[in-house]
């Protein structure tokens, strides 16, 4: 078998049943790692004598008698940089952290490790994740994986270009607007956006080492893979409380229904108000409706009643401004109040935010409810709502500052590559990107299923139907034969 072309699942039962060996997957994933990784600086933090200690300590347990392995045991992973791994540097590419060193594991590390997982090292982020491209300040950028010169998506870009390179199966990641979505999108794989509170962060920056918790609203932390089985695999183990966090829901996941696309009843949204698609990605949204239709599935065109797509982009925005703005001081706040008269829409919300209005504030939550009942309720006569990720495959690199061409129209950056994003994040349900099509460049384009808050079993079922009517996950062609 050839280690780094499986699943995580796949791996899994490969060391259980003496296939192979976690040794020699683990071999196999880091050779390839210093072969490859040069070309799209994927990989930040390689733990060779780490990653083959776990990995020979695993193939010891392994042979004891009556020894009862864990889902991950012996298969080799990758973790976000922004993750805590104990005695690796942890700096979420923040320059006044570049000494930073976990000195504990991060809630979600240690659980993939007690599930037998080996860590093979950290992935790149841009700083403080808060990019839709990987461009980082300590470790340079991250090119995608299927053309060197577009991005890779942010700000998990490390990992999903380790995921589509098969540097690793599985990848551990984090999302406040679409940071494990969009970068499967671009890359070719499937990642999960769980419901917020799902999971728990306790050990992911940009939350700083002994500073006051304020990203409390919105952020959720989910896997990177290339099969929908190997989603389920790593949310059971990640997902429940810890006790750091008094939000975090004992919530049970339940069993993933067996569905036939003749059960499924899915809402399509093509293009929504804010950013029109490229004709890229309607093409891939058709064909993706048409292939579940043909199956069988009753697919329709639809939104939820009275969705106000504008008002709830900026709910979205100026509740992320509030949380990353919280706890500067007065003076520097004060620069961002000159934007509310801004042409940038992202530049008027940080003004916005940056006043730390709490009526505004409490205002912007009772909005939220609203917009997430709206959705609950929509999912009440659908499956899954079916959309784009971003409005067109990945984009040549570009500053912040530029903006966005969607088929030769500009918009505004980060209002752009949020426009799809963003709502999964505002009303805390759970989304799975799958890759469904191509562009006419070869660049591969995801769709996101999204479905009702606590609901993944259901969406995991959904996502299992379409990934069956899709060929199987691509190999970006430089990766393919290397």
């Amino acid at each position: 078998m050839q280690p780094c072309f499986e699943t995580a699942t796949r791996l899994a039962r490969a060391i259980r049943n003496r296939k192979t060996t976690s040794v020699e997957a683990t071999e196999a994933h880091l050779e390839r790692i210093a072969r490859l990784n040069g070309a799209v600086n994927a990989m930040v933090v390689v733990d060779r004598a780490g990653a083959l200690k776990a990995a020979r300590a695993a193939d010891k347990a392994l042979a004891g008698k009556g020894f009862k392995p864990g889902p991950l045991h012996g298969v080799p992973i990758t973790i976000k940089e922004a993750f805590d791994v104990k005695g690796l540097h942890t700096t979420s590419s923040h320059p006044p952290l570049k000494d930073n060193v976990a000195t504990s594991d991060a809630t979600l590390v240690a659980r993939l490790r007690a599930a037998g997982a080996v860590i093979l090292g950290k992935t790149n982020v841009p700083e403080l994740c808060a990019d839709f491209q990987t461009d980082s300040p300590l470790f340079g950028t991250t090119r995608n994986a299927w053309d060197d010169t577009r991005t890779a998506g942010g700000s998990t870009g490390g990992g999903g270009v380790a995921v589509a390179a098969r540097f690793t199966p599985l990848e551990l990641g984090s999302d406040i607007g679409g940071s494990v979505r969009n970068p499967a999108h671009f890359n070719g794989i499937f990642s999960l956006k769980p419901t917020e509170w799902r999971v728990p962060g306790h050990g992911h920056v940009p939350d700083l080492p002994g500073v006051t918790r304020a990203v409390r609203y919105m952020g959720t932390f989910g896997p990177l893979a290339r099969s929908v089985d190997d989603l389920e695999l790593a949310l059971r183990i990640i997902a429940g409380p810890d006790g750091y966090e008094a939000e975090a829901a004992p919530v049970p996941i339940g069993p993933v229904p067996a569905l036939k696309a003749g059960d499924l009843r899915i809402a399509v949204l093509e293009s929504n108000p804010l950013v029109t698609v490229s004709q890229d990605t309607a093409t891939v949204v058709q064909a993706t409706a048409r292939l579940l239709s043909k199956a069988g599935a009753r697919v329709k065109r639809a939104v939820p009643e009275g969705l106000d797509w504008t008002q709830s982009w900026e709910d979205w925005c100026d509740l992320f401004q509030y949380l990353t703005l919280a706890l500067k001081p007065l003076s520097a706040r004060e620069r961002f109040f000159p934007m509310i008269d801004s042409a940038d829409p992202s530049a008027r919300s940080a003004a916005r935010g940056a006043r730390l209005d709490m009526a505004a504030f409490f205002a912007l939550l009772d909005r939220r409810d609203r917009t997430l009942r709206a959705c609950e309720s929509f999912l009440d006569t659908y499956d899954a709502w079916l959309m784009p990720v971003m409005p067109d495959a990945a984009f040549v690199r570009q500053s912040q500052r530029a903006p966005l061409l969607i088929d030769g129209t500009p918009h505004p950056y980060f209002f752009a590559g949020t426009s799809y994003n963003y709502l999964a994040n505002l009303t805390g349900q759970p989304s799975i990107v799958l890759p469904c099509g191509f562009s006419k460049d070869g660049l591969p384009i995801g769709l996101q299923l999204t479905g009702k808050k606590w609901g993944e079993a259901k969406l995991l079922g959904v996502a299992r139907v379409l990934e069956k009517l899709l060929p199987p996950c691509p190999v970006p062609p430089r990766f393919a034969a290397a």
